[in-house]
C-alpha cells in the first residue's frame, strides 16, 4: 500500500505540464500514433499548459496584487486567507487516503467505457486532487471515510456522464473536435443551464454581449489589447496606483492578447490525437466514437471568460470585506476560473449574463470558504503546511460541496439543499443537458 501511495504521488509531483503530455504520449502510442508524431503533440499540449499557467500567475500578480493592496488597506478583522487552488488541492493530497483515488478513478472510466455507459476517456489525471478534496470534506463532515470515497465516486460518474454532454457545445465555441470536459466545475452547470433559460427570456439574444460584439460597435475599443488596458487601469486607479495604474492596464492588456494565442496550441496538440482515437475506436468499438477528457485551459482562448472574470474581482473583493459572518478573505483566487468557465459554456458566451450570474454566485463562495476554513487549517496544521488560517475561496462546484458537506453534518438546511441539488442534477442529466447537446449538434451541422 506505501509503494503505490508513493507510485501515484511521484506521478503527481511531476506537474500537469508533465504528467499529462506523458499519458496522452501514450495514449497516442496506444491508437497507433508514430512515436514522433505523438510525441510532439504530447510535447506541444505540456507547452500549452504551461504558457497558460504562466498567463494565469502573471494576472494574478498584476490584477490580483492591486487588489492586494486595498486588502491591506483596511481594517478587515476576517480571519481565513484565501491561498488559491493550486495550495488548496496540493494540501488535499497530504490527505492520508488521497492516493487511492487514483486507482478508483481509472477503474471507473475503464469499466464505464466497457459497459457503453460514457465515451470519454478522461486523461486529465491532475485533476484527480478534486475528488480527493470532496472525500476529504465529507469525511471530515460525518467522520466516515467510506462515505466520503462514495460521494467521490458519485462526482466521478458524473463528470464523466457531463463530458459526454460537451462535446458538441465545446466544438461549436472551440473549434476544437473529440473533446469532453469531465472537470468538476461544469457540474455547476447543474444551476447555471436552468439559470441561462431564465435569462434567455428576460435577456433575449438579440440582447447579447460577447467581445466580437463589442469589437463591431465600438471598434478598437473592443480589442482584446484595448479592453484590457482599459480594465487594468480602472482597476489599477480604483486600487490607488495613481500612474502605476496605466502599467497596469498595459498587463492586463498584454494577458488578454496572449491567452487566445498561447490556446491555439491546444488545438495544435489535441486534434491529431484527437483524429488518430477516432479511428481506433471505430475499428474497436463500432458504431461509437471517443471524445478526449481534458482540462478546463482548452476554452481559455475566449475573451469573454477574461472579461467575465476581471469584471467580477471587484465584486467578490466586496462582498468577501461586507458580508455579514463571512470570514473568508478572497486574495489568491481572485481570478473566478471555477464559474466564469463554466457560465461561459452555460450562457453562450454572452459577457452580461456571465457576470450577472457570476457576481450572484460570489456570496455562495465566501460562505462556502469560511466553512472550509477551519477544515484546511487542521489539515494544514497537522501536515505542517502553513503557520496561518487558510481556506479556499472560489472552490470548484462551491454550492454543490457546501450542500453535501452541511447535509453530511446532519444539518436539515443542507439536507434540503443537497435534495435540492440531487433533484436539479436528474433534471440536468436527463433533461437539460442532452437538449443543449443536440440544439449545438444540429448548429454544427446546419452550418450556423
Amino acid at each position: 500500500m506505501e509503494m503505490l501511495a508513493t507510485v501515484f504521488q511521484g506521478l503527481l509531483d511531476l506537474g500537469a505540464a508533465v504528467f499529462l503530455p506523458i499519458v496522452l504520449f501514450i495514449i497516442g502510442l496506444i491508437v497507433g500514433m508514430k512515436p514522433g508524431k505523438a510525441f510532439s503533440s504530447a510535447l506541444t499540449l505540456g507547452v500549452a499548459f504551461i504558457g497558460i499557467n504562466l498567463l494565469i500567475g502573471y494576472m494574478g500578480d498584476t490584477v490580483g496584487a492591486a487588489f492586494t493592496t486595498i486588502v491591506e488597506g483596511s481594517d478587515s478583522t476576517l480571519k481565513y486567507i484565501d491561498m488559491g487552488w493550486a495550495p488548496a488541492l496540493g494540501l488535499a493530497w497530504q490527505w492520508q487516503y488521497a492516493f487511492l483515488m487514483f486507482p478508483i478513478q481509472i477503474a471507473i472510466n475503464v469499466i464505464m467505457l466497457l459497459l457503453g455507459w460514457t465515451n470519454c476517456l478522461n486523461v486529465d489525471m491532475w485533476n484527480v486532487g478534486n475528488k480527493v478534496f470532496t472525500a476529504f470534506l465529507v469525511t471530515s463532515a460525518c467522520n466516515n471515510v467510506i462515505v466520503g470515497f462514495i460521494v467521490a465516486i458519485v462526482q466521478i460518474i458524473a463528470e464523466l456522464k457531463n463530458a459526454d454532454y460537451t462535446k458538441y457545445q465545446i466544438l461549436e465555441l472551440t473549434g476544437v473536435p473529440s473533446v469532453g470536459m469531465p472537470h468538476c466545475m461544469f457540474l455547476s452547470n447543474i444551476f447555471f443551464y436552468p439559470i441561462a433559460n431564465i435569462l434567455d427570456k428576460i435577456l433575449p439574444n438579440t440582447k447579447t454581449l460577447n467581445a466580437q460584439e463589442i469589437r463591431n460597435k465600438i471598434g478598437i475599443f473592443g480589442e482584446n489589447h484595448v479592453l484590457g488596458f482599459l480594465m487594468g487601469t480602472i482597476i489599477g486607479l480604483a486600487a490607488g496606483q495613481g500612474s502605476g495604474a496605466l502599467l497596469l492596464g498595459v498587463q492586463a492588456g498584454t494577458a488578454l492578447t496572449l491567452f487566445p494565442m498561447v490556446s491555439k496550441l491546444f488545438m495544435t496538440a489535441l486534434t491529431p490525437i484527437s483524429d488518430a482515437a477516432s479511428e481506433w475506436v471505430k475499428k474497436k468499438f463500432p458504431g461509437r466514437e471517443l471524445i478526449i477528457g481534458l482540462d478546463w485551459p482548452i476554452l481559455a482562448g475566449n475573451s469573454e471568460i477574461w472579461v467575465a472574470i476581471i469584471l467580477t474581482i471587484p465584486v467578490a473583493l466586496i462582498f468577501s470585506l461586507i458580508l455579514p459572518g463571512n470570514t473568508a478573505l478572497v486574495l489568491g483566487n481572485l481570478m473566478n476560473v471555477c464559474v466564469c468557465v463554466p457560465l461561459f459554456l452555460a450562457m453562450k458566451g454572452d459577457v452580461l449574463k456571465m457576470c450577472i450570474v457570476s457576481w450572484i454566485w460570489c456570496p455562495i463562495l465566501s460562505y462556502a470558504a469560511s466553512v472550509m476554513g477551519p477544515l484546511l487549517t487542521s489539515l494544514a496544521n497537522t501536515a505542517g503546511t502553513y503557520n496561518t488560517d487558510i481556506t479556499w475561496w472560489g472552490c470548484d462546484i462551491a454550492e454543490i460541496r457546501f450542500a453535501i458537506y452541511e447535509a453530511a453534518t446532519g444539518n436539515m438546511i443542507g439536507i434540503v439543499a443537497c435534495v435540492a441539488v440531487v433533484a436539479l442534477g436528474i433534471l440536468y442529466f436527463l433533461k437539460l443537458a442532452p437538449a443543449r447537446e443536440k440544439a449545438a449538434k444540429e448548429r454544427l451541422e446546419s452550418g450556423q
